[in-house]
């Protein structure tokens, strides 16, 4: 499995209702350009302006099992339960994943996501969340019907809850305080350790 960014080049690797997804725009933006297919598009490119990217896909092979949509907190909608993400975040939009309870794919792409804004130099990631799931739903990373990611699995994930409105609670993840550890293949290290050959 491997993490690709979503970005204009690779948008089509989403289904079309999400491609059109006007949800997490804000709301002035959203209305002044909702009879025009440009209008996520448009929204897409203001995100990635900033960062590169509006996101991450797993992939295994050419198969896209899910994607994690992210963007500045200054471009998505204020309205929200326990207020507006912090200023100096990025939201964790969204999720989705074709098998809900694929739980190891939603925490490597979370993790992907991270490290990805963290490169950019996002001070923190934010996530809306609902703060206590039903424990059917412990394998599910992002309710789908509520829009809600699971608070749970984010403090599992080293999210921690700041504020709450009723069953939903804000989350945030300081990447400031996440030191990046270099990653090496078991093949590279084999490699490595190999004697070198002598000519004859």
């Amino acid at each position: 499995m491997n993490c690709v960014d979503l970005n204009a080049a690779s948008r089509d690797l989403l289904p079309p209702d999400c491609a059109a997804c006007t949800w997490w725009q804000p709301p002035a933006a959203a209305v002044a350009a909702a009879a025009t297919a440009a209008s996520r598009p448009a929204w897409e490119a203001t995100v990635e302006g900033e960062a590169g990217l509006f996101g991450r896909a797993l992939l295994d092979g050419g198969a896209v099992l899910g994607w994690m949509q992210t963007a500045p907190a200054t471009l998505v909608r204020r309205g929200l339960p326990t207020g507006p993400p912090s200023a100096d975040s990025y939201l964790l939009a969204c999720a989705f994943f074709y098998d809900e309870q694929f739980l190891p794919g939603f925490q490597m792409l979370l993790q992907d996501v991270v490290a990805a804004v963290k490169l950019r130099h996002v001070v923190a990631l934010e996530a809306y969340a609902l703060r206590d799931p039903s424990p059917d739903d412990r394998f599910t990373g992002y309710l789908r019907e509520l829009n809600l990611f699971n608070g749970h699995v984010l403090e599992g994930c080293g999210f921690s809850r700041l504020r709450t409105a009723g069953h939903v609670g804000r989350y945030r993840l300081e990447l400031k305080t996440l030191i990046a550890a270099p990653r090496r293949s078991r093949a590279a290290e084999k490699a490595k350790a190999a004697p070198a050959t002598i000519p004859a």
